[in-house]
């Protein structure tokens, strides 16, 4: 089962960002994909079109971790967290 899009850190609370990104633990992109619709992620950050993949971009990292009390994954990308829930 892949997790949804939940919600981005521009979009939330200070509160439920930094508990987030303070418990966090950096992942791999293998494990990400493995929850996240990699194809629906690249289209909604432009990737689209573009000889660029989030693989291979160096300014983009993941992690695991609990948002709002629920196991997460996100992606940071451009100083925004990306939030990804089940």
């Amino acid at each position: 089962m892949k997790y949804e899009y939940v919600t981005n850190c521009m979009a939330s609370t200070f509160e439920a960002i930094s508990s987030m990104v303070d418990t966090a633990r950096k992942i791999t992109y293998e494990t990400f994909r493995r929850y996240v619709d990699i194809k629906g992620l690249e289209e909604m950050l432009g990737y689209a079109g573009s000889p660029l993949r989030i693989k291979d971009d160096y300014a983009v990292s993941f992690y695991r971790s609990k948002y709002k009390g629920t196991t997460c994954v996100y992606v940071c990308w451009s100083a925004i967290e990306y939030i990804f829930c089940p």
